[in-house]
């Protein structure tokens, strides 16, 4: 389960790269939470995660369901409902978000043109609205500026419990461009940008 964790779904102003970027006070987050494929869309699936909301959801968007319809489908086949917190996007920049009345506070949401924020056992309010304004802030490609939007949560409280794990997905319409999970690490964001600074001079 992924209670303590904020992500961000984001798509590039070209239209061309999707990605979902995560951090989270558990362990081994980029196992479970991100979920992508090329061509298709990106989701994150938290709070107390059920993962079948981003393998089967995956599936449903290859059918050519629209998000708001997949999101209802899988919602209405699961009695755990109110635990989940999830967020899914494709490339004609669809959304659709849901947040359970259980899932752990602070929790909460942001919906824009290109990107969502989602989150919950949080410090407060201020976490998603840094990683958003952070996001629009930033200069360069895809993938940094998700997870400069990530660092910009943890700083402004991040997880209530801290971070141990942070993970990033970045697709095309043809190809994964890019998978890195960071886990059990004390500044897994920090490792994560490394990571990625280290990819790019290449």
């Amino acid at each position: 389960m992924e209670i303590g964790t904020f992500s961000i779904l984001a798509i590039s102003s070209d239209s061309k790269m999707m990605g979902v970027a995560v951090a989270s006070g558990s362990t081994s987050v980029g196992d479970r939470v991100p979920h992508a494929k090329p061509g298709i869309g990106v989701i994150a699936t938290q709070g107390f995660t059920n993962v079948a909301y981003g393998t089967r959801g995956l599936e449903l968007l290859t059918k050519g369901m629209a998000p708001k319809d997949v999101l209802k489908k899988l919602l209405d086949e699961d009695l755990g409902r109110e635990l989940r917190q999830v967020a899914i996007m494709d490339f004609k920049r669809r959304k659709a978000v849901f947040t359970g009345a259980s899932v752990p506070e602070w929790h909460g949401e942001i919906v824009k043109e290109d990107y969502i924020v989602i989150g919950n056992l949080l410090a407060g309010k201020n976490v998603v609205s840094s990683i958003a304004e952070e996001f629009e802030r930033v200069e360069g490609d895809l993938a940094f500026k998700m997870a400069k939007a990530l660092e910009a949560g943890s700083e402004s409280g991040g997880d209530k419990r801290g971070e141990r794990s942070a993970a990033l997905i970045l697709v095309n319409q043809e190809t994964v461009k890019m998978k890195v999970k960071v886990d059990e690490h004390e500044t897994p964001i920090s490792e994560l940008i490394h990571r990625l600074e280290t990819l790019e001079k290449r």
